[in-house]
């Protein structure tokens, strides 16, 4: 049984932020929070595509071979690693059909539980957060104006142009 006792699972078990940092590329409360973002309701709730099962019919859950924290775990190492298609299978203990179809199903469901969090959203600011911003920048370098973000610490070397109608633009 996959969701018994196989390396993935020693690795999700121990939930240690080194082991999934490494393996996986983040630490285990972001993890947790991709579960709880979306992809553990879409894993339970959308049938996996396959020729033989109907798009919209109801998702057996009882018939995988991962739960959804092992599918996101099997994404998540594919993502992270250069490792070949058959380490993956010993890690996660299932079949090479089994690996490609769930990966590329949980594929699917990571970009768009991604898409979905309004925490990790990277957004432009606008209006009175974009006027904040680039004060901000303007009063620590006078050059920038216009600027809502700078890198702090970080020591470039800046030119402006000898001519004035340059400069102006």
């Amino acid at each position: 049984n996959p969701q018994i006792n196989t390396p993935w699972k020693v690795l999700f078990d121990s939930q240690h932020d080194r082991a999934f940092i490494t393996t996986m590329g983040i630490d285990v409360p972001t993890f947790s929070s991709l579960l709880t973002a979306g992809f553990a309701q879409a894993w339970y709730e959308t049938a996996i595509p396959h020729e033989d099962v109907s798009a919209h019919g109801t998702p057996r859950i009882d018939k995988c071979s991962l739960d959804a924290a092992g599918a996101l775990g099997l994404v998540l190492h594919y993502l992270n690693s250069t490792m070949h298609a058959i380490s993956l299978q010993q890690i996660f203990t299932i079949i090479p059909s089994t690996v490609t179809q769930y990966l590329h199903f949980s594929l699917g469901l990571l970009l768009h539980t991604l898409w979905t969090p309004h925490k990790a959203k990277i957004q432009w600011p606008g209006g009175l957060d974009f006027e904040h911003c680039s004060a901000l920048v303007v009063a620590r370098h006078l050059r920038l104006g216009g600027a809502f973000g700078s890198i702090d610490g970080l020591k470039l070397p800046v030119q402006t142009s000898e001519d004035v109608e340059i400069a102006r633009e």
